[in-house]
């Protein structure tokens, strides 16, 4: 088992119209593949994504 520590995303303080377009966009990804839910977040959840991500890079 890896010694992995796991880092949860906070939420931004300000109000949404201070996120970046990108930002709002993302937020609007995650809302429309989770049905509206929102999926609890756990540890093989966090390295399934973590473990898309690299693959994008080339690292897995």
């Amino acid at each position: 088992m890896s010694d992995m520590v796991l880092t949860l995303p906070t939420a931004p303080s300000g109000s949404r119209e201070e996120l970046t377009p990108n930002e709002q966009a993302w937020i609007e990804f995650i809302r429309i593949i989770s049905c509206g839910s929102d999926p609890t977040i756990t540890p093989s959840r966090v390295r399934a994504l973590c473990n898309f991500l690299d693959a994008g890079r080339g690292g897995g």
